[in-house]
């Protein structure tokens, strides 16, 4: 029965006190929200932390949640808070190894082209992973996400021409960087 509701009816079941809503609400995003968390921190353990204090703000701020937003975005919201409070917490900014299958694509069959493409990913994974951070963040909800721009602007708390420009700036980096490399025709 819950699995056809939609996020705003589960959410609705949610704060009248059906914990199944929640439990549905969870079941759906947990993987993406654990996915994001994962490349922002490169750390199992911290994800997963920041997963179970992301799902447990949610459920403390009900109250706070904007009905007109989706309610991936909000969860990804509070995701986003929790990652900026743990960076500033251990002072940590340059530590994230990024996976970034989505950006690179797939890994061809020959083992020729294995090799190619894991050093590949291997460098834009080093190219991301050194982004300034803001660039970095917008690249990986964008890309890992797929989160929406405007979704992107609400999570970060800034205009959505910022988000686009801070997404704008982090391809131009990463194409550079991939020039510099001697990685040519991405696009």
């Amino acid at each position: 029965m819950y699995k056809e509701l939609n996020d705003t009816e589960l959410f609705q079941k949610w704060v009248k006190g059906d914990p199944e809503g929640f439990a549905e609400l969870y079941k759906r995003y947990k993987d993406r929200v654990y996915s994001f968390l994962l490349r922002m921190t490169s750390d199992k353990e911290i994800a997963a932390d920041l997963l179970q204090d992301t799902f447990i703000a949610a459920m403390k701020n009900s109250d706070q949640f904007d009905k007109s937003r989706s309610f991936l975005s909000w969860i990804y919201g509070i995701a986003h808070k929790r990652t900026i409070d743990y960076f500033r917490h251990v002072k940590v900014e340059n530590n994230h190894i990024l996976d970034t299958d989505k950006s690179v694509g797939n890994i061809a069959e020959d083992p020729e082209m294995k090799l190619s493409s894991l050093k590949l990913k291997e460098t834009i994974n080093d190219i991301i992973k050194n982004l300034e951070p803001a660039q970095r963040e917008v690249f990986l909800l964008r890309e890992v996400g797929d989160v929406s721009f405007k979704d992107i602007a609400e999570i970060m708390n800034c205009p959505l021409n910022t988000a686009l420009g801070r997404m704008r700036l982090a391809l131009i980096n990463i194409r550079k960087e991939l020039k510099k490399r001697g990685i040519h025709g991405m696009q």
